[in-house]
């Protein structure tokens, strides 16, 4: 099994940085350059999320279901209910979780594990580190107002 865990201090405000987790739009935001669309099924806890993935996770599609949600803790989770047939991760489940850290920032911390499919688990985890890195970038630029999300 892999695990993969980041975590990054962001200068803004804790509850901006919730919203690019927690609304269609922010994961929009907090996704691009390796998801191109990303289509959503109802809003927090149960809500299934469609991603169509381009960049270095190739043009797939990827189902979602959030498995949990709390606004107040400002943590959830993501199970991977379908794979699209290529992304190389069984039973993938991806936590993210916003601490407040003093006035005006803030800790983002990712974790994701899954069993690689046909692949070194060194491979399955650069391809999940790559995620974080892209991610963490974009919310980072999102939360401060360096792109409109």
């Amino acid at each position: 099994m892999v695990v993969n865990e980041r975590a990054t201090k962001i200068e803004a405000d804790p509850k901006r940085v919730w919203e690019l987790l927690a609304t269609h739009e922010g994961q929009r935001a907090a996704s691009r350059g390796f998801v191109s669309s990303m289509d959503f099924e109802g809003e927090g806890l149960g809500m299934v999320r469609t991603m169509r993935t381009e960049g270095h996770l190739g043009e797939t599609r990827v189902v979602e279901r959030c498995e949990t949600f709390d606004a107040d803790a400002m943590e959830l989770s993501y199970r991977i209910i379908d794979t699209g047939g290529s992304v190389p991760f069984a039973d993938y489940v991806g936590v993210a979780k916003v601490i407040p850290a003093g006035a005006g920032a803030c800790i983002l911390m990712l974790r994701s594990t899954f069993v690689p499919v046909d692949m070194s688990e060194d491979d399955a985890k650069l391809i999940s580190e790559t995620n974080f890195r892209l991610f963490l970038d974009n919310v980072r630029t999102a939360a401060t107002g360096g792109m409109n999300g």
